[in-house]
């Protein structure tokens, strides 16, 4: 008893996340934002997809450059916001070297949460990021 021959076809643009919803792959990559977990440095899965898109342009316009721009509002103090914010721009940083971005290209900074509102447990949620932005090289 065979099912027969079964083929499976990706359609370029497209993300099947869930096999059962057809999303649209995002295409904009000049600037977007990446959320994190309290604490974490760990970039999440559905955002890597889209890094990945970043490398490629990079890698094909090496007359660009991008924008690491990470925050943190998950410690205790303004110290450890700074450290978790450069560990999260260097966790993106390192993404896009090993996806053959050449170092020259790469431009990071970390604000810990020097430019964040954290009045509430929402505004700290929202604070847990890291701005990408690409722009021509001068």
């Amino acid at each position: 008893m065979g099912f027969g021959r079964v083929e499976l076809n990706a359609q370029e643009g497209y993300i099947f996340e869930n096999p059962y919803q057809k999303t649209e792959k995002q295409t904009d990559v000049t600037s977007f934002t990446i959320y994190f977990n309290q604490k974490s440095s760990q970039i999440p899965k559905s955002d890597e997809v889209r890094l990945q898109s970043v490398a490629d342009f990079l890698n094909q316009n090496r007359n660009y450059e991008i924008y690491i721009e990470a925050h943190a509002v998950d410690g205790k103090n303004y110290k450890e916001d700074i450290l978790i914010s450069e560990k999260r721009s260097l966790e993106v940083e390192r993404f896009l070297l090993i996806h053959f971005v050449e170092e020259g290209q790469i431009r990071r900074l970390f604000y810990g949460n020097s430019k964040s509102p954290n009045r509430t447990k929402a505004h700290a949620a929202l604070n847990r990021r890291v701005e990408i932005r690409l722009q021509q090289k001068n």
